[in-house]
């Protein structure tokens, strides 16, 4: 820029950035600005413009956006405010049925449901312990008649290792088993042994409490739990809690009035693990024509170790 152009800038350049008329400043306001400067100050004008175009155009417009904005700012924080407390109230609506619920009794099962599950449980082939005991219940004092070990298996098979009283007389430690066709009885040393086709099981042991004993039919647990809801009525009287945590039903079968009960037994009352089905204990009233009442008590003792049992007659 030349030296004439630099007095120019000094003395036009607040005009530089005016919508005035370009008047020279100073005492002589009306002369004209001279036309080396004009030239100047169209191209400083220009510029000028150009910037407060960039920076000022649809200023209004840009108010109404931001104020858009902002108020869609505040509308989301209201929405989402709503939407909290929605969830919030659903959140507790969920939670109070659940609480309701968890303090609701749980509906117990039908004795048919649990029976069936029992029976289909007991029909597994696996070898099962039972603790089983016989008690003669007089009017005036009750004496356990016999007292063993039971595993059993389904189809009629089953050991017993225990003792037993025949004809007033005790043979300690004696076996009867069963291989599902052939019964067979041995009194302890071997002194005693017999053996005979099951279905005449009474010739085995004539006129003995042994036979009776048999015909109640509780050797056989699975057969004795699958015949009980066809000849008595059963019903779940209620759900109990083990030592061990488990569940367990307890399940009532007495004589329909219309009906007889099956091998003389009266009534009976069983505990069944809800989980696996298994029958826990089973306790039975036991009677007839001639006898005196009888208490069979059954508790299971677990499973046996497989092919460690053998029902065949020993010798």
């Amino acid at each position: 820029m030349s030296a004439s152009d630099d007095d120019l800038v000094e003395r036009f350049s607040e005009l530089d950035d005016t919508l005035e008329d370009p008047r020279a400043p100073g005492p002589r306001a009306d002369a004209e600005v001279p036309a080396q400067a004009r030239e100047w100050l169209a191209d400083q004008r220009t510029v000028h413009g150009l910037l407060r175009a960039l920076h000022t155009a649809d200023a209004a417009a840009r108010e109404d956006r931001v104020a858009n904005v902002l108020a869609g700012i505040d509308a989301h924080a209201a929405q989402g405010q709503r939407r909290h407390w929605f969830a919030v109230a659903a959140a507790a609506l969920v939670l109070g049925a659940l609480g309701l619920w968890s303090v609701l009794p749980a509906t117990l099962p039908t004795a048919e449901a649990a029976m069936a599950r029992a029976t289909d449980e007991l029909a597994r082939a696996v070898d099962r312990r039972f603790h089983l005991r016989l008690t003669i219940e007089g009017p005036r004092s009750s004496r356990v008649r016999h007292e063993f070990e039971l595993v059993t298996r389904p189809g009629m098979r089953f050991l017993v290792d225990g003792s037993f009283t025949f004809r007033g007389v005790r043979v300690a430690e004696g076996r009867i088993g069963c291989d599902g066709e052939t019964i067979w009885i041995e009194s302890e040393g071997g002194d005693f042994q017999r053996s005979a086709p099951f279905a005449r099981k009474e010739q085995l042991v004539a006129r003995s409490e042994l036979v009776e004993f048999l015909d109640v039919g509780c050797l056989d647990v699975h057969g004795l739990v699958a015949k009980l809801p066809a000849n008595y009525r059963t019903r779940v009287v209620e759900r109990l809690v083990d030592e061990r945590g488990a569940s367990l039903l307890r399940i009532e079968a007495t004589v329909d009035g219309e009906r007889r009960g099956f091998m003389k037994l009266q009534r009976a009352e069983l505990l069944l693990d809800e989980e696996t089905g298994m029958v826990t204990r089973l306790e039975a009233l036991v009677g007839g024509a001639g006898l005196r009442q009888r208490r069979l008590v059954m508790e299971s003792m677990g499973a046996a170790p497989a092919g460690s049992v053998d029902y065949s007659r020993p010798w």
